[in-house]
């Protein structure tokens, strides 16, 4: 091939590859004159050529026909360098978008695994009662129900979240997602819950923010940890506050990289906790803020308009 990038005469030029190109295009033009030979090259690399002639009158080419030649060459070459560069984009933006909803999904699947090794950290110590087992089986039947709807979900994916709304009580919700943690040693839990009214929210969704929250701040804690949970109505707000005396995060990640995916200070941590809780309650029309200090603790709170029917 050309080591140059001007347009040349493939009959008159001697290199190894006019030789090659004549073998390859024996038959092309052979009654209209002489090849010409356009190279498309972006940069060092050859995206192919271009092989003309006049067919007709067998006119040699000029000087400046070969200037515009060359042009055409430069501007085939550059579009298929972009459609290339598309294509690239393309699978790169599908593989962006199957990473984004696979994070999801494993994170629910983590947190249903959590509740599962909550119920488990439990057992030996409450086996002996009836109602605990009877009680830990609701709660495995509840587990395997949840980890069969997010099977079924794989199969009805949208492109964008869907919020369901319902009028329910987000106390209830925050309760159910404390399921069973009172019970871990060495962990310093306590609960103020507000009298709320009930509003429109998706409890669904709700209830993945409240409990990676809390499963966060649980992380955050040493032994000796504090995790506060409040609740309460302000301003035609209702608010969550989920508040830890734990390792508290640096000004650089609460600024750059808290809530964006696949970033986290956790060593098997996903990155997609926060983001995933982000988006959530903002397609509720509320906002998530956080404030923290590190080697103080985080105090994160869930802001929802209180809508009613």
């Amino acid at each position: 091939m050309p080591t140059h990038h001007e347009p040349a005469d493939i009959d008159v030029a001697k290199e190894t590859w006019a030789e090659f190109l004549r073998q390859c295009h024996p038959e092309e033009f052979r009654k209209g004159g002489n090849r010409v030979c356009v190279p498309m090259i972006v940069g060092d690399e050859i995206l192919g050529v271009i092989i003309l002639g006049d067919r007709v009158g067998g006119a040699p080419f000029s000087w400046q026909d070969f200037d515009l030649l060359k042009c055409i060459g430069d501007q085939v070459a550059a579009g298929l360098l972009n459609t290339r560069l598309s294509q690239k984009l393309v699978q790169a933006k599908e593989l962006e978008a199957f990473q984004t909803m696979s994070a999801f999904f494993v994170h629910d699947m983590k947190n249903t695994a959590n509740t599962l090794n909550l119920m488990l950290q439990n057992l030996p110590v409450h086996f002996d009662n009836p109602e605990f087992r009877a009680d830990a089986l609701r709660g495995v039947a509840k587990t395997v129900g949840r980890i069969n709807h997010l099977i079924g979900r794989l199969g009805s994916i949208r492109s964008e979240l869907q919020i369901k709304p319902v009028e329910a009580d987000l106390n209830a919700v925050i309760a159910k997602a404390l399921e069973g943690w009172e019970e871990i040693a060495g962990l310093n839990l306590k609960k103020e819950f507000t009298a709320l009214p009930k509003f429109l929210f998706d409890p669904e969704q709700m209830l993945k923010v409240a409990t990676n929250l809390i499963f966060n701040a649980r992380e955050a804690v040493a032994q000796d940890g504090q995790v506060q949970i409040h609740t309460a109505q302000k301003n035609g707000y209702i608010i969550l506050t989920v508040t830890d005396t734990g390792c508290g995060m640096s000004p650089e990640f609460l600024n750059r990289q808290l809530f964006r995916a696949f970033q986290t200070t956790k060593k098997n941590g996903l990155g997609i906790g926060m983001f995933q809780s982000k988006m959530i309650v903002e397609a509720h029309k509320g906002r998530l803020e956080v404030e923290s200090e590190s080697g103080k603790g985080t105090t994160f709170r869930v802001v929802l308009p209180l809508k009613t029917k």
